[in-house]
C-alpha cells in the first residue's frame, strides 16, 4: 500500500476511500484493528448524514468514480457498504433452479462462510492499543430472600412490559456460559454455511419466516402491498457465534442430515432429522437452568419493518411533486394517530396477517395464547398459557416450540433497513438476516472478528443504553469506547468509562431487621402468619377486601361482589388455589405501610359505600386479604410512587429520557429494579413451564398502564396533556390479536418517541452545533466547535 492512499490523523492511518466490502478487505492486514474501526465508524457517519439530506443522493469528496449511484431506497440491504457473511460468488447453484424447500436448503448449504473472516489473534491486548475499556462494577449481593411459603408460591412477578434489554444483570450461570464460550475452538468464527445459520436461527427464534423472495416469506414477498422486513440484533448474534458454543457444534456433529462426504442426505428423513436438530437447539437456547446453557437464553427477537415498495413509491411521488412533510404528516393525521407513518398502516396490518394471522407463520402451541401490546413505532408479543386444561402439565414442555418473545420494530416511512442497521450503538449487534443473506456492518465483523464490542461516548450518555453493554458483556464481549476522530496515541474520552450499580428501592413488601422480616409497622412477618392460622383454626375466614367483596367472608364461596371497572381482567370465580382458581391471595397486614392503610387506599380506588366500609372492618386486620392485581396496585402507588422523585434524582434522569421509557421489574421480593425498556411482562425467560397465564400477563399490563400515569401525576401534578405510551387488546382476550392492537394503537394519542424516528438517528454517532444545527462531523467528542459559526462575522 502507498502512503498516499492514507489521511494521517494523529496516530491513526485512515484510507482515503470509503470503507466498503472490497476495501474492509483490502485495507485489513495494513490497519490496526482502532484504525479499522475509526475507518469503519467515519465512513458510516458519511452514509448516515448523506441520506438524512436526500437519501444518500451525494455521497461525499472521497467518492470514487466506482462507487454505487444514487442509493436504492427499496434494495433493502443489498449494500455494498456491509459485508455479506455468505456471498454467492462461487456457488455452484442457481437459487432459483428448485423452489422446493430441499432446495432452497441445498443452495443454502452451497453459500460458505466469507473465506477472510476470522479472528484477530484473541486474548492479545496490543489489538486494542489506544481504545478505553470500560470498566462494568460487579453487582453487589442481593438481600436475604423472603422464605417460601405454599399459599403465595409465584407471587413476587415484574409489573412492566418490554423486552430483552431488560435481561437481570450478571448471574454464575452467565459467566460460566461466557468463559465456555472463549474456550472452544476459536477457529470457526460463524457457521460454515447459510444452511447451519438458518437452522440455529429457527431454532432461537422458535418460527421460520420463510426464505429469499418468494410468495411464503415474510422477508422480500413479491408482493408489493408488503413491508420489506429483516431480523436485526441479538437474535442475529446469536446464529452468527453459536459455533463457539460446544452444545450446538456437538448437536450438529451428531444429527445426522450430513453424509460422510459432507453432502445433505438423500431422503424424507432428512426433514425428520433437521426438525429433530432444530427442537434439540430450540431447547438448548430456551432454558436457564440446564448444565450446558447458552448465553443467549434471556435474548428476544427484534424484527424490522420497512414500508412497502408500493408505499415508497407513493413516497416519491410525493416528493417529486414538492410535498412538503407538514403536508404528509397532514395526510397521515386523516388516517391515524401515527403521523406521517399511518399512511404505512395498512402495510403493517398486511404483514401481520401473513406472520401471525389465521395461517401465519408464528403459531401459538395448543393450550396457549399470544399477548400483544403496541406503542407508537413497535408492537411486542408474548406467549403464556390459557389454564383451562389440566393436560397442560410438565410432561409435555420439552415437546413444546415456544416462539420467542418477539418485538416489531416499525420503521419511519422515510427511514430504511440500511439506516437502522447503521443506528445500531453496539458494534456487535449491526447484523441482519433478510432472508436472503446476512449482512453485517463493518465494526460488527470486527467485533466478531475479536470478540469485542465497540460503542461510541454517546452511548453512555443514557442509562438504558448501558445496560446493552453490559448484556454483551456478559454474552462474552469485551466493551470498548472508541472516539472516531480522536487521533491522539490513546484516546481520552471526555466521559466516564465506568458502568455503575445503581442501588435499588425498597419495594414496601416487607423489610428485614436482625435477619428476620417484619411488616412494615414492626411486626415479625412468622407471627402475623401464625396467627392467621390460629384464627382460622378457631372456624374464622380469611375475605378479599379489595376489588372484590364477599358476602359470607369464605373465600372459597363463590358469590362475589364486583366493584371497579377491572373486572374484565379476571375471571368469575376464580378467587383462590384451594377453589382451584388462579388468583393468589395476600395479607393486606404483610404489605400495607400502616394499619388500615391498604383499606383506605381500595375505598378509595374502588367508591365503596358506607355498607362496604361496615362490612370491611368487622373483618379481623389478620384475616383482610388482597388479589395480586390490587396488590400490586398499592405497591405502586402508595409505596413505589412515594419514592419515585427520589429515584428519579438517584438515576440522573430528565424529563426526555424520561418520557415513556422508565419503567419497574421487580427483581425480588424486597426491591424495585428499574427498567428502560419496560421489561417485566415481555420476559423471554418465561416459557414452557415457566410461563404465565395470558389473563395474568394482561393484568401485569393493566398495572404498568396505571404506574405510568401514577407517575406522570406525580411529576406534574395532574393527569392533563397524559398520553398513553402504550395500548394492549383486552376485553375477551382468549381472541386479541396483533392485528387488533395495531388498529387501537392507530385509534389512541400515544406518546411522541423521545429521539427522531430509528433508521434517521445520528445522535448517537455525532452532534449537533447549538446555534446553526450543523452536524459536527470531525469533531472530538465533547468538542461544540462549529467551522461554520466561526467563519461567520462577529458582531
Amino acid at each position: 500500500m502507498n502512503a498516499d492512499e492514507y489521511e494521517v490523523d494523529g496516530s491513526l492511518r485512515i484510507p482515503r476511500v470509503l470503507c466498503d466490502e472490497n476495501a474492509f478487505f483490502r485495507y485489513r492486514p495494513h490497519l490496526s484493528t482502532r484504525e479499522q474501526l475509526c475507518w469503519a465508524l467515519r465512513t458510516e457517519t458519511i452514509l448516515r448524514l448523506a441520506k438524512i439530506k436526500g437519501r444518500l443522493g451525494v455521497l461525499s469528496e472521497k467518492s470514487s468514480e466506482d462507487e454505487e449511484e444514487d442509493y436504492i431506497y427499496s434494495r433493502v440491504l443489498k449494500s455494498k457498504y456491509l459485508l455479506d457473511l455468505y456471498p454467492e460468488e462461487n456457488n455452484e447453484k442457481q437459487p432459483k433452479s428448485d423452489t422446493s424447500a430441499r432446495g432452497h436448503d441445498e443452495y443454502d448449504f452451497s453459500c460458505k462462510a466469507h473465506s477472510q473472516l476470522s479472528f484477530v489473534d484473541v486474548g492479545i491486548d496490543d489489538n486494542f492499543d489506544g481504545l478505553t475499556r470500560i470498566q462494568i462494577e460487579k453487582k453487589k449481593k442481593a438481600g436475604k430472600k423472603r422464605p417460601y411459603y405454599s399459599y403465595n408460591a409465584g407471587e413476587e412477578e415484574e409489573l412492566a412490559c418490554g423486552s430483552d434489554s431488560d435481561d437481570n444483570e450478571g448471574n454464575e450461570n452467565d459467566k460460566k456460559a461466557a468463559n465456555r464460550k472463549k474456550q472452544t475452538d476459536m477457529k470457526r468464527i460463524i457457521p460454515p454455511t447459510l444452511l447451519h445459520f438458518r437452522i440455529v436461527l429457527e431454532a432461537y427464534t422458535g418460527y421460520n419466516l420463510g426464505t429469499r423472495s418468494t410468495s411464503a416469506s415474510c422477508y422480500n414477498s413479491p408482493d408489493t402491498s408488503i413491508p420489506r422486513s429483516a431480523i436485526m440484533g441479538g437474535a442475529v448474534v446469536a446464529a452468527l457465534t453459536s459455533f463457539q458454543d460446544e452444545v450446538v457444534v456437538q448437536a450438529f456433529a451428531s444429527c445426522g442430515i450430513f453424509t460422510e462426504r459432507g453432502e445433505l442426505i438423500d431422503g424424507d428423513i432428512y426433514s425428520e432429522k433437521k426438525q429433530a436438530l432444530i427442537k434439540k437447539l430450540h431447547t438448548h437456547f430456551l432454558y436457564l437452568s440446564q448444565q450446558h446453557r447458552s448465553v443467549y437464553s434471556k435474548g428476544d427477537t427484534d424484527i424490522f419493518l420497512q414500508a412497502s415498495p408500493l408505499t415508497q413509491a407513493l413516497m416519491n411521488i410525493f416528493e417529486g411533486h414538492g410535498i412538503s412533510d407538514d403536508q404528509i404528516n397532514l395526510i397521515g393525521s386523516y388516517i391515524g394517530n401515527s403521523g406521517r407513518n399511518s399512511i404505512c398502516a395498512g402495510d403493517f396490518e398486511r404483514y401481520a396477517e401473513i406472520v401471525m394471522g389465521k395461517n401465519g407463520k408464528i403459531k401459538a402451541p395448543d393450550e396457549t395464547l399470544f399477548a400483544f401490546a403496541a406503542s407508537k413505532h413497535a408492537s411486542s408479543f408474548i406467549l403464556g398459557t390459557d389454564g383451562e386444561d389440566d393436560a397442560w402439565n410438565q410432561t409435555n414442555f420439552d415437546e413444546v416450540t415456544w416462539p420467542r418473545t418477539s418485538q416489531f420494530i416499525q420503521l419511519d416511512i422515510k427511514a430504511d433497513l440500511l439506516g437502522e442497521l447503521f443506528d445500531f450503538d453496539q458494534s456487535i449487534a449491526a447484523c441482519a438476516f433478510d432472508g436472503v443473506s446476512v449482512r453485517v456492518a463493518p465494526r460488527a465483523a470486527l467485533s466478531l472478528m475479536t470478540n469485542a464490542n465497540f460503542v461510541t461516548p454517546f452511548c453512555l450518555e443514557e442509562h438504558r443504553n448501558k445496560q446493552r453493554v453490559v448484556k454483551y458483556s456478559q454474552r462474552g464481549f469485551k466493551p470498548f469506547l472508541v472516539d472516531p476522530y480522536d487521533g491522539r496515541q490513546t484516546q481520552n474520552v471526555a466521559c466516564d468509562a465506568v458502568i455503575a450499580r445503581k442501588p435499588f428501592l425498597p419495594r414496601g413488601n416487607c423489610r428485614y431487621q436482625s435477619g428476620r422480616q417484619q411488616t412494615w409497622s414492626g411486626e415479625d412477618w412468622d407471627e402475623v402468619l401464625g396467627t392467621q392460622e390460629r384464627k382460622m383454626n378457631e372456624g374464622e375466614e380469611r375475605m378479599l377486601c379489595c376489588h372484590r367483596l364477599n358476602g359470607d367472608r369464605d373465600l372459597r364461596g363463590r358469590r362475589t361482589k364486583y366493584l371497579g371497572d377491572t373486572r374484565s381482567l379476571y375471571e368469575p370465580g376464580d378467587l383462590d388455589q384451594d377453589a382451584g382458581g388462579a388468583t393468589y391471595m395476600h395479607t393486606m397486614k404483610l404489605f400495607e405501610r400502616s394499619p388500615g392503610d391498604a383499606i383506605d387506599f381500595f375505598s378509595r380506588r374502588f367508591r365503596w359505600s358506607a355498607e362496604d366500609m361496615i362490612l370491611v372492618k368487622e373483618v379481623d386486620p389478620y384475616l383482610r386479604m388482597a388479589c395480586q392485581k390490587c396488590k400490586q396496585d398499592y405497591n405502586l402507588i402508595r409505596v413505589v410512587m412515594a419514592k419515585y422523585p427520589d429515584l428519579l434524582k438517584e438515576y440522573d434522569l430528565n424529563d426526555d429520557i424520561l418520557h415513556g421509557q422508565f419503567a419497574y421489574s421487580s427483581s425480588n421480593c424486597s426491591s424495585f429494579e428499574p427498567s428502560f425498556y419496560s421489561g417485566g411482562v415481555f420476559n423471554s425467560t418465561h416459557v414452557r413451564n415457566r410461563a404465565r397465564r395470558a389473563l395474568k400477563i394482561y393484568a401485569m399490563l393493566q398495572s404498568q398502564s396505571v404506574f405510568e400515569l401514577s407517575a406522570y401525576v406525580t411529576k406534574h401534578g395532574s393527569a392533563e396533556g397524559y398520553k398513553k405510551r402504550f395500548v394492549f387488546h383486552c376485553g375477551d382476550y382468549a381472541e386479541s390479536d396483533l392485528i387488533s392492537t395495531l388498529r387501537k394503537a392507530q385509534r389512541t394519542v400515544l406518546q411522541e418517541p423521545a429521539r427522531p424516528p430509528i433508521g434517521l438517528n445520528p445522535e448517537r454517532f455525532v452532534e449537533k452545533c447549538g446555534q446553526c444545527q450543523s452536524w459536527l462531523v470531525g469533531n472530538i467528542y465533547g468538542s461544540k466547535d462549529c467551522k461554520s459559526c466561526n467563519d461567520l462575522p462577529k458582531s
